[in-house]
């Protein structure tokens, strides 16, 4: 499943697309995209390394994705530790999509289309540099296994950096 520039993560024009049409709902995402996000939360709430049976190994490893685990798990280590700031990360159940969450759903397009300057970038500003540059690596590692796994979350040539605005 391919996203086009029209599908990608904005979670302020979310009501022009399929879903139940509130402002900034998950409903209408990729599945790519929601399942990142699902990560990301899911990650946040548990908070520890992914331990087997936990619902985030359950789920990388229902999707086929249980090697990519580590790669995500320190991506998000680097963002907790070196972030300049909190980021507002919702719980599992929240159907709205949180400016920070959107950000990163973003940077994971990024690091699979290989836009390495905007995504370094994004991270500089986000992260301290030491940081942002595991992030950047985990990051990477993560998108290309999502790809591998049918899951495009990679903005259109010429378009890079446009999602994170």
């Amino acid at each position: 499943m391919e996203s086009s520039s029209e599908q990608g993560l904005r979670p302020l024009q979310a009501s022009a697309r399929p879903g139940c049409g509130r402002l900034g709902c998950a409903c209408g995402l990729p599945i790519s995209e929601r399942f990142v996000l699902w990560a990301l939360r899911q990650w946040q709430h548990d908070r520890a390394l992914p331990e087997e049976g936990s619902t985030l190994h359950r789920g990388f490893q229902m999707a086929g994705l249980l090697d990519a685990l580590p790669d995500f798990a320190i991506a998000m280590d680097a963002f907790l530790f070196g972030a300049r700031r909190a980021m507002e990360i919702h719980l599992p159940t929240c159907s709205k999509v949180s400016c920070d969450e959107a950000t990163l759903v973003a940077l994971c397009g990024l690091a699979q289309g290989h836009y390495d300057g905007p995504l370094l970038a994004s991270l500089d500003v986000m992260m301290a540099p030491t940081a942002s540059r595991v992030a950047a690596i985990r990051l990477k590692a993560f998108a290309v296994a999502l790809f591998n796994a049918g899951l495009r979350l990679s903005p259109l040539p010429g378009a890079a950096g446009a999602r994170l605005n």
